[in-house]
């Protein structure tokens, strides 16, 4: 007989353990121990590799196909019930996954850390889709798509953390990327805009316009968020309307 074949991932293990024993050893040569440590750097990043494939796994169906038991997942994805229960536990404790009755389901963050390693378009609009679900938002997909998009760019530079966003509630992320509006796209700028309105008060201009009133550095007039017939839903906008209505004191 053969003997049970030798999975290469128990090898890796077997030499991980080796290595962590040699490396404690006294008295051992220093370029040994660079090598090892160099293994153990490299070792440990595939398996974190292999890990986060499985949990993009789990997102992507939780995105196209929506809540499903651990059960159903493991059948969905050809893994082990015990693999899928263990991965959707980490996605709960991370913000990616919430659990409800009988099934688990995607969170917006999960929504938004599948978007930023899927470069595949079609993925990415589906995300969209699904995100716009969740937040009720009246406007289009490619409006979602782009607030997603210029998150992972702002993310990718640094500028903000994904782990600090709180996505659960719309409202709360459109103040939270006001301050960097200069940075982000047309379609962002409007889905801020419409969670700015929905939020706090606003002034109706005319019987077809309303938006939040305040004042720039030279004491000009302009709207942080604007919903208007002719221009439509606009953030940061000087309206020459307002600025009229200002001229003669008719803002009460």
């Amino acid at each position: 007989m053969l003997g049970t074949p030798l999975v290469i991932s128990d090898f890796l293990l077997f030499l991980l353990k080796e290595s962590m024993i040699l490396s404690s050893l006294k008295n051992i040569d220093p370029s040994v121990l660079e090598v090892i440590s160099r293994f153990k750097l490299h070792f440990l990043v595939l398996l974190s590799a292999k890990s986060s494939i499985k949990e993009l796994k789990i997102l992507s169906k939780l995105t196209i196909i929506g809540p499903l038991s651990s059960y159903k997942l493991s059948q969905e994805l050809g893994m082990p019930s015990a693999t899928a229960w263990r991965i959707l536990k980490k996605l709960c404790k991370e913000g990616y996954v919430q659990k409800g009755e009988k099934s688990f389901s995607i969170t917006p963050k999960g929504l938004a850390i599948l978007f930023k390693n899927y470069h595949d378009d079609k993925i990415r609009k589906v995300v969209a889709k699904r995100l716009k679900e969740i937040w009720n938002y009246e406007g289009s997909v490619d409006e979602i798509y782009y607030l997603l998009k210029d998150m992972v760019d702002l993310i990718d530079k640094g500028k903000i953390d994904i782990k600090n966003i709180c996505l659960n509630y719309p409202a709360s992320l459109a103040g939270f990327l006001y301050p960097l509006a200069g940075e982000l796209s047309e379609e962002t700028k409007k889905v801020i805009a419409h969670y700015m309105l929905k939020t706090f008060p606003s002034t109706n201009l005319t019987p077809y316009c309303r938006g939040i009133i305040s004042f720039d550095n030279r004491a000009t007039p302009y709207l942080i968020a604007v919903e208007c017939k002719v221009e439509g839903i606009k953030l940061n906008h000087y309206c020459e309307l307002l600025q009229k209505l200002y001229n003669k004191n008719s803002i009460s």
